[in-house]
């Protein structure tokens, strides 16, 4: 049963040796390591052909420049291997990861299983992802699997899995949005029979300054066309009346992050330009639909000690920016302003 790693590289000189050093170093050797190319100014495509010439397993496919969306789609479209694990180029996997994310999906005979994440800043400093089961966590119906997504037991990334490759089939990331996974997510949930999560933290995410979300532009509206997608999804299969709360209060979340960012990371002017882009596009009955979900919410599926805060938290930040979109950003700015000093 073989493994096809699927490493989009695009301008990561600093970080592409260390993370295809951690693949070609697994207890158990992968079938195939497909690097999806993109068109770089920096070493990447030397330390890629580099590493070909010495691996016979390792081999570089090219694409144009559209984006990671796309260049997992490369590497789906020339992989072979019975199952396939994708790998950002700038993270990096613990040595066991395959060997343990393989021996779990043979033996439960799962269509995807998932391991923990380790968010990795420094050498010094290594945080276990919150969110994660200290046990296995086995599921087998459709409607488990989206209230464990909307309540954080199943985050969207592909990165710290291992799936059957014909779980792709007919399905492929959306290109050029900013949260890729999320628009894939419910098509894979929905074609999924059994899905598996494991505690372990192996995979390690590579926190870097500058990243999309410590900054804010137009991009990030994608998640409003996320949400209605998985709307959608769950009305074409029955199952929105019953998740329909789940869902609000996911959204909820991400649109409370979306909000403080745009007041964290942009002048007045620009901020009051997605306001009303905000409002163009949701309505107020709308974010009342939110916070009337997080009202009536039972606190099933509870992943974090503090769950219960957090929906107190966005509860109380998106009322604010409901009723006082300008006072918001006064707000935020200020605090930013006492971080500071």
């Amino acid at each position: 049963m073989s493994i096809s790693v699927l490493i989009p590289v695009f301008n990561v000189e600093d970080y592409l040796e260390e993370c295809l050093e951690s693949v070609l170093n697994q207890s158990l050797t992968p079938f195939e390591v497909l690097l999806a190319y993109e068109k770089s100014g920096d070493r990447t495509l030397e330390i890629s052909e580099s590493y070909a010439a010495q691996y016979d397993m390792v081999k570089i496919v090219e694409q144009q420049a559209k984006g990671l969306s796309a260049a997992r789609n490369t590497g789906l479209d020339h992989a072979t291997g019975d199952f396939v694990v994708f790998i950002d180029s700038d993270d990096f996997i613990s040595e066991n990861m395959l060997a343990v994310l393989h021996e779990t999906i043979t033996r439960t005979g799962a269509d995807m299983v998932k391991c923990g994440i380790q968010l990795y800043f420094n050498e010094s400093r290594k945080e276990k992802m919150k969110g994660i089961q200290d046990t296995e966590l086995v599921m087998e119906d459709k409607e488990t699997f989206f209230r464990a997504f909307f309540h954080k037991q199943l985050n969207p990334g592909v990165c710290n899995a291992i799936c059957r490759r014909e779980l792709f089939d007919g399905i492929r990331f959306f290109e050029g949005k900013l949260v890729e996974d999320t628009f894939v997510a419910p098509h894979l949930l929905m074609a999924s029979k059994k899905i598996v999560t494991i505690p372990d933290p192996l995979y390690c995410y590579r926190q870097r300054e500058g990243s999309i979300m410590r900054t804010f532009d137009d991009r990030h509206f994608d998640i409003l066309e996320s949400k209605e997608q998985l709307k959608q999804v769950l009305m074409d299969n029955g199952l929105f009346e019953s998740l329909q709360n789940d869902l609000y209060i996911w959204y909820g979340f991400h649109l409370m992050i979306m909000v403080k960012q745009s007041a964290k990371y942009s002048p007045w002017r620009q901020y009051n330009k997605y306001v009303r882009e905000l409002h163009r596009r949701e309505s107020k009955e709308e974010l009342d639909r939110i916070l009337q979900a997080v009202y009536n919410q039972d606190g099933t599926l509870q992943p974090e000690r503090n769950y219960e805060a957090g929906i107190e938290k966005m509860k109380k930040a998106l009322a604010y920016f409901r009723n006082h979109p300008n006072r918001y950003w006064l707000k935020v700015t200020y605090n930013q302003w006492k971080k500071s000093r």
